[in-house]
């Protein structure tokens, strides 16, 4: 009966994930893929050949798993998918950034190429402080399309929730 319900609600196109986080170890650090899955929110869409840039920002955080304390965070930072239109030469120049530092560049011709690179943008590699032993870490990732303040104060932010990912401890 359990089997006949999940095959029902796979027939039914449930939604998946809004964001997949694909990390993989790399020589000391870890490669982290992101893929969007959800689509671009209308303005981002419509912006793109106008020749303003946009900006998707993926916010990652790497944590290590604590049995009585919480979580301790190992690394936090923002990727920043970015496409903007030039007039002059009509083509998009698309960039990765990695806390504000250029890590990944390129020039591509059509508005739909753009999208590509806003929404599945090329592994980013992080390098990650000494930790004393080896702990259980996971990757915290989400993908934020604006954030503003309303009334001045409170933080008002547009994105996906917030996915988990845990590395495997062999790795």
């Amino acid at each position: 009966m359990a089997v006949l319900l999940v095959l029902l609600a796979l027939a039914a196109g449930l939604p998946g994930e809004a964001l997949v986080v694909d990390v993989r170890p790399d020589q000391g650090a870890l490669s982290v893929g992101l893929h969007l899955q959800a689509p671009l929110p209308a303005p981002f869409v419509e912006a793109l050949p106008s020749g303003a840039q946009v900006r998707l920002q993926y916010r990652l955080q790497v944590r290590s798993h604590r049995r009585l304390w919480w979580d301790r965070r190992v690394w936090r930072g923002n990727v920043s998918s970015v496409a903007a239109f030039d007039p002059v030469t009509g083509r998009y120049r698309c960039d990765l950034t990695l806390d504000d530092v250029v890590v990944s560049s390129r020039e591509v011709e059509t508005a739909d190429e753009a999208q590509a690179w806003l929404t599945d943008p090329p592994a980013v590699r992080l390098v990650l402080p000494q930790i004393d032993r080896a702990p259980r870490l996971y990757v915290r990732a989400r993908a934020v399309f604006s954030s503003s303040t309303t009334w001045l104060i409170f933080p008002s932010v547009e994105g996906t929730d917030w996915i988990e990912v845990e590395l495997d401890a062999s790795q």
